[in-house]
This record gives structure tokens, C-alpha cells and sequence, in this order.
């Protein structure tokens, strides 16, 4: 073989080291090829344990796996050892004439017959990572030709197990990446400057209905349909913005310019994150503010409208009376919407009473007796179907406000002489679990359908003819509800206008 054919072999072989960053496929290549630039009949790759100071060899072709003991060796052992410690080619005619051979490597080779080494460091740059082996039966013998062939091999796997550490870090560096932006809810989309989709979370099929495989590496317009997300990446104005989702949700749109470490533009990437909600609750809250202020304001400037009148009549107005009877009356609704307006707060926000195991009979009865009044005046009648007990897990004063709110709205929405019954009975759940049952039903005035899905909306009030001057605050029944859902349980509303309301609630029993 010449020379040139010799480098141009050395050429191919150094090439096919960089085909795959797998460090598997570095040594498969050198035991396939090697053998066709150097002449060897055993090659090993002897790479440097750091931890322990030593090395370990890997035999690639020419013995077993298993030939050579499998321990770590001292840098002071063989001749990989003192390659790596000298950082200098070791060339040897003869391995029966080295003095510090080891056994269960040197020897290894004796006894297979081998006689000539050559051992050649593996360096990146200062550091060594540690030595090729190569050893050979007569006649092959390693001369100046065969150190530098070695040398150049050596140097390719070097360059390859750098490239390869780089792949890994960056491949490490992308799971971690990934794992996060997989994790996340917010959606991400990164666009290089030629417009083609580089990265896309999980969270765009969710949220923009796009699968994130069938997106990435192709253009964005040609992928992305939908029009503000589409202007948001041709514009290219980083910054915040709302964007509306193609199923009517609003996302905040986040956009940034993405740039490399030397600052040089890469591309673009936006961040959606759903704030539907948020932008619900503040809805909410301005409507709770607004309605809030109106119920709050018509029952002062009626109090400040009576207090006029009764300063403008003097002490001799034959009014007198019931206009501070309205006033006491109007005073009084103030009173019970802050009052409500407390409790749904406070049970909202979880710093209601601690639950505990409790009756509802004499709940229901104590609830029945405090309305009592207000049923009388009406000469409604009032019902009820009671068990001997029934075992909850609830606040007890919560429970009886609930109950006296169903039941004083019942009495509230019937003509006089009608009839509310209240039944507390037990029933089997979907899931098996045992479930307490409470019926509050009326003969009363009865809810149109169109007001059914909003009679537990915060100062909902149905509003007929029929229902003009009853009082009432519009958070009895929102009140009912949260303490219902508090403790586990669900309420439900059924009615027909004209003919009455029963409302349904269901608790889980207590296991005790």
C-alpha cells in the first residue's frame, strides 16, 4: 500500500468517525476500518477514570471482551499508562521485554501471541483523555509511519468524543427544555427570521387546536390560519397584547424578539397564556362593584329623600310615623345586603365555621320555627317531612341559613294561603354513597324558564309584575348555593310559572 493510498484509507476512516455522535458507533468504526491504515492484530481503546486515577480498556478487535480484566488500571501500569501520564507515543518491538508489564493486560497480549505495541495519547487540547492501543504478531512491527497514522486516529476520536459530549449537552439541554415547555399550559411558538417554525409546545393543540409535529419546520403562514396570531408574527412588535383564541377564549400574548448569547436576532417567539378567566372575574367584579353601588345608593337617597320631607313637615306632619317607619325599613335592607354580602365572602373565601358532624332535623325544625312568623302573617301553611335524623358533614349555623333562606324565599313568592312543605329524606348516590336529600317546595308565583339558569347569580332578582315590592337583597339564594357546594353538595331548582318552585338539595352523608 503507498502512502497516498494509506491517507486517503486514513481520510475515509476519520470521515466515518463523524457520521453519528453515538461514541458506540466511533468504535465500531475504528474495529471495521482501522485495521486498513495500521496493521494490527488486537486494538484497544484505553480511556482515562479520572475519579480513580486510573484507566479502563475497551477492546475493540482482536481478543474477547473479556480478555483483559475488566479493573481499573493505574496510570503507573502498561504501556496505555504511560502514554497517557508522559502524553508521548509508546512503541514497543517486543512485549516480552517490558520490564513493568502488568499480567492481566501485557501479559494478556504475550499470551495471545502479540509481540509488538504501539500505544498513542488521546488529547483535547491540554487534557488527556487517554490512549489507542494497538498490538500485533510477528512480523508486524510499528514504526515512525505507523506513530504518526496512530496519532492522526487518535486525534479524530478526540475531535468525535468532543463533538459527541457537545451533541449530548445540547441534547440534555433540549429535554430539559422540552420537559419544561411540556409541562407548562402557556403555549409557545418560536419562529426563525425566514418564517419557518422552529419550536411548539404541547399547549398549541389545546389552545389553537394545531399539532405541534405538523407545525414545526414549516412556514407559519402557510400552517397558522388563524388571522390575529398571524399579524401578531408579521408585525414582530415585541411587547403584550390580548389575543383572541379561535374559540372565543382570550390568551395574553407575550412576543420577543429571541437573540443568541452575542445578541444576534434569531428569530421571534410569543407565549399565550389563557386569561378567559381573568378577564371573567374582572368582568364580575366590575358588575358586583356596579350593582353593589346601586343597592347601596337607591336605599340612601330614599333615607335622605325622608329625612327632607320630615325636616321640611316639621314635628306636626301626620306622616311622621310611617315615614320613619320607612326608614327604619330601608335602614334595615342596607343592613342585610352588608350582612350578605359578608357571608358570601367569608364562605367564598374558605373562613367560614369549621365543618362537624351534624343533624339536619333540628336544623330544619330551628329554620322552620324562625319563619314561622312570616308564614303566619300570610296564613301560609307550612310542611314537614322530617327522619328521626340525618347526619351531615357541615357548619351547623350554615346549614340552618341555608335552610331558612330556601324556605323564607318559598314563603316570600306564595300567596296568601298557600302551602310550603320541607322534607329531609335519604338517597342513594351515583357513586353508591349514601346521599341526605332536602325539598323545599311552594305553591307560589312559580319562575319563568328564561330565569331559571340565573336564579343563583348574585342579585338576580325576577322581575314581573307579580314580583314588584317584594324585598329582598338578590343573595339569598347565590348565599344557599356556596354553602351548599362547600361542603360537598349540589342544589338544583325546578319550577313551572304559576304553579310553584321546588328547590332540591343534595348533601353526602356523614360516615361515622
Amino acid at each position: 500500500m503507498t502512502e497516498a493510498e494509506r491517507l486517503g484509507r486514513l481520510s475515509e476512516v476519520l470521515i466515518e468517525l463523524f457520521r453519528s455522535p453515538i461514541p458506540t458507533h466511533f468504535f465500531h468504526t475504528l474495529a471495521d476500518h482501522a485495521g486498513g491504515v495500521l496493521p494490527h492484530d488486537y486494538l484497544a481503546v484505553c480511556l482515562s477514570d479520572l475519579e480513580k486515577s486510573g484507566y479502563l480498556v475497551h477492546s475493540l478487535a482482536g481478543l474477547d471482551a473479556g480478555a483483559v480484566s475488566p479493573r481499573v488500571f493505574s496510570l503507573h501500569e502498561g504501556l496505555p499508562g504511560r502514554a497517557i501520564t508522559t502524553g508521548h507515543a509508546q512503541r514497543v518491538e517486543d512485549l516480552t521485554l517490558v520490564r513493568d508489564g502488568v499480567h492481566d493486560l501485557e501479559g494478556v497480549l504475550i499470551g495471545a501471541g502479540l509481540r509488538a505495541a504501539l500505544a498513542v495519547p488521546i488529547r483535547r487540547g491540554l487534557d488527556l483523555l487517554g490512549a489507542l492501543l494497538f498490538a500485533g504478531r510477528p512480523p508486524i512491527a510499528y514504526g515512525d509511519d505507523d506513530e504518526h497514522v496512530a496519532t492522526l486516529l487518535a486525534a479524530g476520536l478526540s475531535a468525535a468524543l468532543e463533538t459527541s459530549q457537545a451533541y449530548q449537552t445540547l441534547a440534555d439541554e433540549r429535554m430539559t427544555m422540552l420537559g419544561v415547555l411540556g409541562s407548562t399550559s402557556d403555549a409557545v411558538i418560536a419562529m426563525n427570521q425566514g418564517g419557518l417554525v422552529l419550536l411548539a409546545n404541547g399547549a398549541v393543540r389545546q389552545m389553537l387546536g394545531l399539532a405541534p409535529d405538523a407545525i414545526e419546520g414549516r412556514p407559519l403562514l402557510e400552517v397558522v390560519d388563524h388571522a390575529p396570531l398571524r399579524e401578531l408574527f408579521v408585525k414582530g412588535n415585541p411587547g403584550i397584547s390580548e389575543l383572541p383564541l379561535p374559540d372565543g377564549r382570550t390568551a395574553q400574548a407575550s412576543l420577543v424578539q429571541a437573540v443568541t448569547p452575542f445578541g444576534e436576532p434569531v428569530g421571534l417567539a410569543v407565549v399565550l397564556r389563557d386569561i378567559t378567566l381573568l378577564k371573567n372575574l374582572e368582568q364580575m367584579k366590575n358588575d358586583f362593584v356596579a350593582t353593589v353601588s346601586h343597592d347601596l345608593k337607591s336605599p340612601i337617597t330614599v333615607i335622605a329623600g325622608l329625612a327632607d320631607l320630615m325636616r321640611i313637615a316639621g314635628p306636626g306632619d301626620p306622616n311622621l310615623v310611617s315615614r320613619c317607619q320607612d326608614i327604619r325599613d330601608t335602614a334595615q335592607h342596607m343592613a342585610d345586603l352588608v350582612t350578605d354580602l359578608l357571608d358570601i365572602g367569608k364562605i367564598e373565601a374558605g373562613l367560614d365555621a369549621a365543618r362537624e358532624p351534624m343533624d339536619l332535623v333540628p336544623a330544619a325544625s330551628d329554620a322552620l320555627r324562625i319563619v314561622r312568623p312570616n308564614a303566619d302573617r300570610k296564613s301560609i301553611a307550612l310542611d314537614a317531612d322530617l327522619p328521626e335524623a340525618a347526619i351531615v358533614m357541615a357548619a351547623p349555623i350554615r346549614i340552618r341559613q341555608a335552610l331558612v333562606n330556601l324556605i323564607d324565599n318559598g314563603i316570600k313568592y306564595t300567596p296568601n294561603g298557600g302551602r310550603v312543605t320541607v322534607s329531609v329524606a335519604f338517597s342513594a348516590g351515583g357513586d353508591g354513597a349514601e346521599t341526605v336529600t332536602i325539598r323545599v317546595a311552594d305553591t307560589g308565583l312559580g319562575i319563568p324558564a328564561r330565569d331559571l339558569p340565573h336564579v343563583f347569580d348574585k342579585f338576580y332578582r325576577v322581575n314581573s309584575t307579580a314580583t314588584q315590592g317584594i324585598a329582598g337583597t338578590g343573595l339569598g339564594l347565590a348565599i344557599t348555593k356556596t354553602i351548599v357546594e362547600s361542603v360537598g353538595g349540589r342544589i338544583r331548582v325546578e319550577s313551572v310559572e304559576g304553579a310553584g318552585t321546588t328547590f332540591t338539595v343534595e348533601l353526602p352523608a356523614a360516615r361515622l
